[in-house]
């Protein structure tokens, strides 16, 4: 049975520290040096490897309720934690075994970055989400509003498997979304989703959005497309299993991020009721 734990810290740094520009990267490595301190052994493993599908997700840090990461219009030359002051983050894990657990016990304390910082970890909240009980209310002609809060990349499936050319959209098209989280649910539930993709389409119609395409800034080389914003989808149907399968996925949504590079922070949405 699917498990997902999700756990939401807060980091206060004790000196200023110049960090990378996108703040994902510094909850990956505090997340890191965290499993290594628990001896989350699996988790450690996890972390470094480039296996798809990755049973957890991340945000990137969090100031006054935004995310933070550099963008192609960002005007300031370094992103820089300041000292004493409160940042947040939210990291979910798929609990797959007993040693996977033993991460929470290193979440309070401090955590050494880049050799010689040292920040204070403290948790916040952590529940357990399990796959029988998962969903978001969805009813026929009522709305759902999903926040796109970092950009997100929805990926084209590929015609030819063996294709290097990744072709995204920057238009959060329902059966892209469903596609993309089909493919996590379905590697690690029992129950899987059988919905197919296309009838997202259907079923959920965009009345209204406002998004922004942006291009993070990642590291030295490497700049990423994606886009943030929010849509307001109407359901459009009165098909029980259809409902309860957007319902579970959305919901997974919110816990494991959409589409690409969410286990580094990227995709991170929320689902909100429409206004």
């Amino acid at each position: 049975m699917l498990r997902i734990v999700r756990v939401s810290a807060e980091v206060i740094p004790l000196s200023d520290v110049i960090v990378q520009p996108f703040t994902g990267r510094v909850v990956r490595q505090i997340i890191f040096k965290i499993a290594e301190k628990s001896r989350a052994h699996k988790l450690v493993t996890l972390l470094s490897s480039r296996q798809p599908f990755k049973p957890y997700s991340l945000t990137p840090l969090y100031l006054n309720g935004k995310p933070l990461y550099k963008t192609s219009e960002s005007r300031e030359r370094l992103l820089m934690l300041r000292r004493g002051r409160s940042y947040e983050f939210s990291f979910a894990f798929m609990f797959l075994s007993e040693d996977d657990i033993s991460v929470l016990k290193g979440f309070n304390g401090r955590v050494e970055l880049y050799g010689s910082k040292e920040v204070e970890v403290l948790v916040s909240s952590a529940t357990v989400h399990y796959e029988g009980g998962m969903g978001v209310p969805l009813s026929p002609n009522k709305s759902v509003m999903i926040s796109f809060d970092t950009p997100t990349l929805l990926q084209l499936p590929k015609i030819r498997k063996r294709t290097k050319l990744n072709r995204y959209m920057l238009f959060p098209v329902p059966s892209l979304i469903i596609y993309s989280l089909k493919q996590g649910w379905n590697t690690y539930a029992d129950e899987k989703v059988k919905l197919a993709s296309w009838r997202a389409n259907y079923s959920l119609l965009a009345v209204d959005y406002a998004l922004k395409p942006v291009t993070a800034i990642y590291d030295e080389r490497r700049r990423i497309r994606g886009f943030t914003g929010k849509v307001i989808y109407k359901i459009m149907t009165r098909n029980k299993k259809v409902l309860t399968a957007l319902s579970k996925l959305l919901h997974f949504a919110e816990l494991m991020n959409i589409g690409k590079s969410r286990s580094t922070g990227f995709g991170v949405v929320r689902i909100l009721e429409s206004p």
